[in-house]
């Protein structure tokens, strides 16, 4: 894998830095509380020949009052980077830059100094820190327009010698690193972040029922994506993305650092009446073989004719332990559940899915079965031990669980218009949905089941009259109100073979 050379890959990348120039801190590295002190430090003539490179196109240090409408004293540090470079795509970053940060700070040139001089005011402005790799700069900003808020940051790459600015996945794939393999990782590291805060407490019953919780994931996902990152070299050895994580106090930092996976990746499986699941590292199975138990859902039209796996989707964390119970409805209702590493469990409940379509997606994980350190099962069902010695049901939490209702991004009504004709889909946060395809000459009407959340979409399944079933993820536009249908299972109704589509919002 390529992450068995990240290591070596990274060292590389420092002993090149020595050669060209190294990492350089700006000016205004020391107002950043962020920044990390071990950085490396590249001889003098390097270190000058890359501070050239970069230097500040406006500044404004003074102490002021009447910050927009603050009658407190506030200190504002502003630093806007420019790159010394005569490409257009230097001259498009550097108009940027100026248009984002220095615009706002320009009012408060002529106003009174106030208070002592000095900095030991509460500080709102702009500053930067530059990383290098090569010719090729990582270059972050950060910004804070009140004294005591959390900083805001800004990444733009660039490549000095070919005057070019780059992707985020353009400078990884210089450091050799695959940007798909990297981009899940993140979003792993990303999502456990946020389970962690929402068991520890954050998390509250209104947030899952009204489908916050569901849509909290989905921002989390959608916001670590790896153009929306800063990268950053802190040492010779390191390699971090700088991202955010959704709360209820708002958006918090998170700083995620490339790690190679264990040399021994443990093997988790577990076996009930038909249903298998097998743990390996980031893979994750289920397979259904025909029983007399999987014979039942015959009657609600379920078969199980041979033997099938279906891979795990929506599940982010690092499991410790799984077992298979079921849900205590009369009938046979099997249920996988997951123990992650920080004592949570998460669940596939199968039956669920496959009433909703031919995907397992992992549902949001259970917050309050938490400090879990195994799962045991107890006849049919499956029971949480946790490190204080109690005992914890699960069936009865996992059917609590799935109820909730669609998250809000993706309601709504919406358009599309194919070759074969007008379509059409209303969709309602309590999950009724109504579809029209090809000009109307069909009609359905059903339930849409939230399902989980993939870096695609919010996942529903969704089953309409006796003929229509697909399971989709679907993920908002806020800026162009277009939908995006990504097919995960299922026949698309609206386009048949395509995997992906975009939807109009109607507001008619």
């Amino acid at each position: 894998m390529k992450y068995q050379r990240f290591a070596a890959l990274v060292l590389a990348a420092a002993l090149l830095l020595a050669g060209c120039g190294g990492t350089q801190s700006s000016p205004s590295a020391a107002a950043d509380q962020s920044s990390d002190s071990s950085r490396s430090t590249p001889g003098a003539v390097a270190q000058a020949a890359q501070t050239d490179r970069i230097t500040d196109q406006y500044t404004l240090e003074k102490n002021v009052s009447g910050v927009w409408g603050e009658d407190a004293v506030q200190y504002i540090s502003v630093h806007v980077p420019q790159l010394e470079c005569d490409s257009p795509d230097a001259a498009y970053i550097n108009g940027e830059l100026n248009a984002i940060y220095a615009a706002d700070f320009r009012e408060f040139e002529n106003s009174e100094e106030a208070g002592q001089p000095g900095g030991e005011y509460p500080q709102i402005g702009v500053g930067w820190d530059d990383w290098w790799y090569g010719d090729c700069v990582s270059l972050v900003v950060r910004s804070r327009y009140g004294g005591t808020a959390p900083w805001r940051y800004s990444g733009w790459c660039f490549d000095f010698a070919s005057g070019r600015q780059l992707t985020v996945a353009e400078m990884l794939r210089r450091m050799g690193l695959d940007p798909d393999e990297v981009q899940a990782q993140v979003q792993r590291q990303a999502m456990q972040a946020f389970d962690r805060e929402m068991a520890q407490g954050a998390y509250y019953e209104g947030l899952r029922l009204g489908g916050e919780l569901s849509q909290m994931r989905m921002d989390t996902l959608e916001y670590n994506e790896l153009e929306n990152l800063c990268l950053l070299l802190p040492q010779q050895d390191q390699l971090v993305l700088r991202g955010k994580y959704s709360c209820e106090e708002g958006w918090q930092q998170l700083d995620m650092e490339l790690s190679l996976p264990p040399a021994d990746t443990p093997v988790l499986t577990d076996t009930y009446d038909g249903v298998q699941v097998q743990l390996e590292g980031t893979q994750a199975t289920i397979t259904l073989s025909p029983t007399p138990k999987t014979d039942q859902w015959g009657d609600i039209g379920i078969r199980v004719e041979q033997e099938h796996s279906y891979p795990i989707l929506g599940a982010y964390n690092e499991y410790v332990d799984v077992c298979i119970g079921e849900r205590e409805d009369g009938f046979f209702h099997p249920v996988v559940y997951l123990l992650t590493k920080d004592g949570v469990v998460e669940y596939v409940d199968v039956l669920r899915c496959l009433m909703f379509g031919n995907a397992m997606i992992c549902q949001d994980p259970i917050y309050f079965a938490n400090n879990g350190t195994a799962l045991e099962r107890s006849g049919s069902e499956v029971n949480l031990r946790r490190a204080d010695g109690s005992v914890l049901e699960l069936a009865p939490l996992s059917a609590e669980w799935s109820a909730q209702e669609i998250p809000y991004s993706v309601t709504g009504s919406y358009n599309y218009t194919s070759e074969t004709g007008w379509n059409w889909m209303d969709l309602t946060s309590d999950g009724s949905v109504q579809l029209g395809v090809q000009d109307n000459s069909r009609i359905y009407r059903g339930d849409a089941a939230y399902l989980g959340v993939v870096p695609e979409g919010v996942v529903l399944g969704i089953a309409a009259d006796e003929e229509l079933e697909f399971v989709a993820a679907f993920k908002n536009d806020q800026y162009n109100e277009n939908l995006t249908l990504t097919m995960i299972a299922g026949q698309n109704p609206f386009a048949e073979g395509e995997t992906q589509l975009q939807m109009t919002r109607s507001y008619g």
